[in-house]
């Protein structure tokens, strides 16, 4: 298991370098492995198409598999698919960066996100549990399974459980809260047959109005484009 584990935070890490070249060396610093044991993984991985050896030198980068995995059906590659045209078109129109995401086992995953800013950067990560700083984390804790819910919140540092903030979110369909200088906007996705999504943005003050307009057209947008597709989960 350990050395599941291992192979797969390699690849992660190649992954979230975003077509940058990896060395064994600088994975093994980063990831704290064995140098030998992550050339040995890394070697392994290009024999299966998931890296690309550029050189020697150079190290890895991703390879085939990566972007062959991503062309195979599932619920949660039709939402990310839904959802690409109108996320793209909110970003344009608010010149932010928005992003849609699921739960799973307590941690939130990106399905996908657009950048107005051409040379902004991914996130670093894959896995967020930064939920209650976000929109889409507290709409997804609002609209899961209290008990589970319950403990993510007490992981969180929240010393009450917010019954009511959580039933006005799942009446309302979606958040608006403020942090630091930026209004926090998002908007849960429930389409029958699909795990809860819900994607989030931070705006300025005079933005807001416009934001969650728009918003709400991205929620019913992205909402029409699953409901003919519909399968049970």
């Amino acid at each position: 298991m350990k050395s599941l584990q291992k192979s797969l935070d390699v690849l992660e890490y190649v992954v979230l370098r975003n077509g940058k070249n990896v060395t064994p060396t600088e994975a093994a610093e980063a990831l704290r492995i064995n140098p030998a044991t992550c050339t040995r993984i890394m070697g392994e991985l290009l024999k299966r198409g998931y890296l690309e050896k550029i050189s020697r030198k150079n190290g890895y980068t991703t390879g085939p598999m990566c972007a062959s995995l991503n062309t195979r059906d599932s619920l949660y590659s039709r939402i990310g698919k839904a959802a690409d045209r109108p996320l793209r078109e909110l970003s344009r129109a608010l010149a932010r960066q928005v992003n849609i995401a699921v739960m799973h086992r307590g941690k939130r995953i990106m399905l996908n996100f657009h950048f107005s800013d051409p040379l902004a950067r991914p996130w670093n990560r894959f896995l967020m549990t930064d939920h209650w700083k976000t929109a889409t984390g507290r709409l997804l804790l609002a609209n899961m399974n209290e008990s589970e819910s319950r403990k993510i919140c007490a992981a969180c540092g929240l010393q009450e459980y917010p019954d009511e903030y959580f039933e006005n979110i799942r009446r309302d369909g979606f958040v608006c809260f403020q942090h630091d200088s930026l209004h926090i906007i998002g908007h849960a996705v429930i389409v029958p047959g699909y795990p809860v999504a819900a994607f989030g943005f931070g705006v300025t003050g005079e933005q807001m109005e416009k934001a969650l307009a728009l918003s709400a057209a991205t929620a019913d947008e992205i909402k029409s484009r699953l409901q003919p597709e519909t399968t049970a989960y």
